[in-house]
């Protein structure tokens, strides 16, 4: 009995190395035939500030080009929120290849990099963006209406913060797949974030298989969801803190919250679901960077179920790779390993 239960947990195991089987999926990013480009004239300029994590960003990233799409607008090249978080200024061309991305969405938006000045009565003047706070999940007719009067009123308007200010669910297929060409063709990351990133993975690879996880226990994560109470009263503290002054107020209780599942899980329960899919302690295990929240006495027990952990330093602790793996440039790494 016990030598049939290894062969199963081990016939397991290997399926779960195993790539998932598409079931006759198919990618849909491409548009269809009657897809219109955009029109040559355009109701104004679009700027928008995405806040957030890489992931975050990405996602209003495709929110923004989808809203000038809605608007008729012409879409700034938009901007990523990384110095409140991050401490890094290098911006959307610190780490997109933004060529890349204007060329990719030539026929469903018009790009600029910069609000362009105009010219009036032989006098040199810049266009103000005036400033708005869209609606969290905002539809699809707050931006045909409300946003859309601003920008013909002032020619520019500025969406601030731009992190999930764009309702998911649109009943417009067409709308989807833009949204799709965005993430998934548009959005690549700089040449040398590739070369990197791709130059860990062949290391990884060639010692046999690998997971890579984002335990996300981090100080804004763990803020934001307002999940405080497994942590002592310091580190309370400072979570309170850095909630008060970067988000919303709300009411959240730790217990009710955590039973819906809006509390990340800790380190150890990561470990937990991962050895009860059958995963053993042999695994190898890639964490992508981040400050765990508590540091090593949240870090010890998942440790301790898997032991072989790497990163991009341990792998590759060239002076190169720690140039080039700073502040959002390390997001962007880890994201494509």
């Amino acid at each position: 009995m016990f030598m049939r239960t290894i062969r199963i947990t081990k016939m397991s195991l290997d399926e779960l190395w195993r790539s998932a089987d598409s079931v006759g999926w198919r990618p849909s990013s491409a548009p269809r035939s009657d897809w219109p480009p955009p029109p040559s004239e355009t109701n104004g300029y679009l700027r928008v500030r995405c806040n957030g994590g890489l992931n975050q960003q990405r996602t209003a990233i495709c929110n923004a080009v989808l809203a000038a799409r809605i608007m008729n607008a012409t879409l700034v090249l938009p901007e990523l929120d990384a110095n409140s978080f991050w401490h890094d200024d290098s911006g959307f061309r610190g780490i997109y290849d933004v060529e890349h991305f204007m060329k990719s969405l030539r026929y469903d938006v018009k790009i600029v990099e910069k609000i362009p000045e105009i010219r009036k009565n032989g006098k040199t003047k810049k266009i103000k963006a005036v400033q708005l706070r869209p609606p969290r999940d905002a539809p699809i007719s707050w931006y045909t209406t409300d946003a859309l009067v601003k920008m013909k009123e002032h020619g520019a308007i500025y969406l601030t913060p731009f992190s999930h200010r764009l309702a998911e669910e649109i009943d417009n297929p067409e709308y989807q797949r833009l949204r799709c060409r965005v993430n998934y063709h548009a959005l690549r990351f700089k040449t040398n974030i590739m070369k990197l990133s791709q130059s860990i993975v062949d290391k990884l690879r060639a010692q046999g298989h690998f997971m890579s996880i984002h335990l996300r226990f981090e100080m804004d994560m763990l803020a934001f969801a307002g999940c405080f109470d497994i942590f002592n009263s310091k580190e309370q503290e400072i979570l309170k803190k850095y909630r008060k002054e970067n988000f919303a107020p709300k009411k959240l209780v730790y217990k009710e919250r955590r039973a819906i599942g809006k509390c990340p899980l800790t380190p150890e329960e990561v470990g937990l679901i991962l050895r009860a899919m059958g995963f053993n302690n042999s695994t190898r295990i890639y964490l992508a960077a981040g400050d765990l929240f508590g540091g090593e006495r949240f870090m010890k027990p998942f440790r301790a179920l898997f032991p072989h952990l790497e990163n991009h330093s341990s792998v590759d602790p060239s002076d190169e790779l720690a140039e080039n793996t700073q502040g959002l440039s390390g997001s962007a790494v880890d994201y494509m390993t």
